[in-house]
């Protein structure tokens, strides 16, 4: 099955190849008491917390449908009312399944995630619906109807790409942004029941919107696209990505009595993880720091780093992105950046 035209062709700058068909039923565990994880392939892994009087959620999917079997999980577990979504940043996986959720339920995010969402994701998802897409599929009919033999198995293979792309394309079309009701700049704290949920925002990381969701009864973070466990980071310049202030987040959360992290992909980890994800940025900076100061150009340093060097698997055509948004922050940089 072909994978579906990535996030960044849907948004231009956005994230993550997304595979059009769904899985039926997304993983989901419960990691502490009333705390349960979806493991997402359709977008970023989701957290709920239930609670006596209602139900937490962070982040809401990536498609309409993606939300709706979201809630249909929650569901499976609680009849409570969900009483809040939290965003942990703009990128259309983890917010483009807002339109599932119920209207009564109150959004909490950044206060720039509104202005980046239309900035970046607003009237490049209308291209993509009005243009891009259904150019593609017309492509696809084209070969189709092109090929003489439709028992074989490019034409099988032609028809089902076809099929699912349709399906995502009837999805997307019901994507509704809202507007969060409450938004915040640097920590915003709410009870609810027994529950004491802290959220933060520890400047630019992945995105200048990115928040941290802290589980203060559990010990349990929800850190977004701030972790990509076991795979490659989405570094991009034009939404505010800070490598620097990235890994000292990192570093700083690893002084904290954190026992779980919920990553905003890969599977749900120890702390470890935080260090693994600063030190796959500090390795990385510093062989290009010392490339750079032998005189060679970014061409060059791209050419020398090998990224079998890293024990990381998928999203592999980041590798060559991270190390340009290193290397552009190391030469506008006034400081000495990996001295940590």
């Amino acid at each position: 099955m072909k994978l579906l035209i990535t996030f960044s062709t849907l948004f231009l700058f956005n994230v993550f190849y997304i595979q059009l068909k769904a899985q039926e039923n997304p993983d989901y565990t419960e990691i502490s008491d009333n705390l349960y994880v979806i493991s997402n392939t359709d977008g970023g892994n989701v957290a709920f917390l239930v609670t006596k009087k209602g139900i937490v959620v962070v982040d809401a999917g990536a498609t309409p449908k993606n939300g709706k079997r979201i809630i249909s999980i929650i569901k499976s577990v609680s009849d409570k009312p969900i009483k809040y979504l939290i965003l942990t940043h703009f990128h259309g996986d983890h917010i483009n399944g807002i339109s599932g959720f119920p209207n009564s339920v109150k959004i909490i995010a950044h206060s720039s995630l509104t202005e980046n969402y239309k900035q970046f994701n607003e009237n490049n998802l209308k291209k993509y619906i009005d243009n891009v897409l259904p150019s593609y599929l017309v492509n696809l009919k084209l070969q189709m109807g092109s090929m003489k033999n439709k028992e074989s198995e490019e034409y099988l293979t032609l028809k089902n790409d076809y099929e699912i792309n349709q399906e995502y394309y009837n999805d997307i079309q019901n994507i509704k942004f809202r507007e969060p009701d409450i938004t915040f700049n640097d920590f915003y704290r709410f009870r609810i029941s027994d529950e004491r949920i802290m959220l933060e925002c520890p400047g630019p990381g992945h995105t200048n919107d990115n928040i941290l969701v802290k589980f203060s009864n559990h010990n349990i973070i929800h850190i977004g696209d701030l972790v990509f466990n076991k795979s490659f980071p989405y570094t991009i310049e034009e939404h505010g990505v800070d490598i620097y202030n990235w890994v000292k987040t990192l570093d700083d959360l690893k002084k904290e009595n954190i026992f779980t992290v919920i990553p905003g992909h890969g599977e749900v980890g120890p702390k470890l993880i935080l260090q693994e994800q600063s030190d796959y940025f500090k390795s990385l900076a510093q062989k290009i720091e010392r490339l750079k100061k032998q005189g060679l150009n970014l061409d060059q340093i791209i050419a020398k780093c090998d990224l079998n060097d890293y024990d990381l698997i998928g999203n592999e055509d980041q590798f060559k992105v991270n190390i340009t948004v290193i290397y552009n922050q190391l030469t506008t940089s006034k400081v000495e950046w990996w001295n940590f």
